[in-house]
């Protein structure tokens, strides 16, 4: 087991309040991250245990530019060799941190997911461009089987089906997967055409139905009826975006009552609140960033949550 280190930094974390109750699909237990503090443990994956304020504690030997955890399992992509550009995405065993293998990978990090089963993980990574700001930018988003660390499939290859009709176009981009709890399923954005679309795939068949409009870095809730992901709002000039939560069911879209531009995939902490991640300042540029906590209900106002913090983890109970 790589040995875990303790800061004393003990204002790196705040409330951990989870506002559930026993009624939540799996109590939050532990919520791991990429620590972005300016200092020696700057970049490393961290994790707190929830309802506790406390100091975080890192994990040697794991250095990301995104983490996931899940099922036992997780995902940290980052530079395999970094002077070279070159970049990896490392699947790990959640309680030992013992690597269980790595999958190149051919680009910039930007989201990274694990099922809730531990079983399959995505990565998507900017092969050329490094924001979804841009219009001319590619994605590459892999399907990992964890327990082999071999790639499943590049979600491009997928058939995709639009209002019952075979669809292709030669700018398809996906990225922002999020699975279903048995892993049969994902949700993802298809970029098309200037267009941003939200997807659900099948794994086993290789295809993709597009099932909404205007759908970024989907999320799907622990009781797998809603989707959080941020709506594009295009002004002259300017990309920005708002928070949102989709019924899948009825189709009802609800804005959240956060005003700041999120450029994130949001991250479930209960049935009732979702976290996301802003830069620690609005007027200049830093790498520092922290992790934000709203309510679904679209009155609730945003909360800091977790100082130096990005992509966010929560592990339930259930899993």
């Amino acid at each position: 087991m790589k040995r875990i280190l303790t800061t004393l930094c003990a204002l790196c974390v705040l409330s951990l309040s989870t506002h559930g109750n026993a009624a939540d699909t799996g109590i939050p237990q532990r919520i791991f991250f990429r620590y972005s503090g300016v200092d020696r443990n700057y970049g490393k994956v961290a994790f707190v245990e929830a309802g506790r304020i406390g100091p975080p504690k890192f994990v040697d030997g794991l250095m990301c530019e995104v983490v996931y955890v899940a099922g036992e399992r997780g995902i940290c992509l980052g530079a395999q060799y970094r002077i070279l550009g070159i970049f990896a995405a490392t699947l790990f065993d959640a309680r030992t941190f013992g690597t269980l293998g790595k999958v190149p990978v051919k680009g910039i990090p930007s989201r990274a997911r694990v099922a809730v089963n531990g079983k399959v993980a995505a990565s998507t990574v900017f092969t050329s461009g490094h924001g979804y700001d841009s219009v001319s930018f590619s994605t590459q988003t892999l399907l990992i089987d964890v327990a082999s660390a071999q790639i499943i499939a590049d979600v491009e290859t997928f058939s995709v089906q639009r209002d019952g009709k075979p669809f292709k176009n030669r700018d398809f981009n996906f990225w922002g997967v999020t699975f279903s709890p048995d892993s049969r399923y994902f949700y993802a954005t298809l970029s098309t055409q200037r267009q941003h679309l939200l997807v659900k795939g099948d794994i086993a068949a290789r295809s993709a139905v597009v099932i909404h409009d205007n759908v970024e870095c989907p999320s799907l809730s622990p009781d797998g009826k809603r989707i959080a992901y941020k709506k594009r709002l295009n002004t002259p000039g300017n990309v920005a975006w708002q928070l949102h939560v989709l019924d899948l069911a009825s189709g009802k879209e609800t804005p959240l009552a956060e005003k700041r531009s999120v450029d994130d995939q949001l991250e479930w902490l209960n049935d009732e609140f979702v976290l996301y991640t802003l830069p620690d300042s609005e007027t200049r540029a830093t790498p520092v960033t922290n992790v934000w906590r709203i309510g679904i209900d679209g009155n609730t106002t945003p909360e800091l949550f977790l100082k130096n913090a990005y992509s966010p983890a929560v592990v339930r109970a259930a899993q």
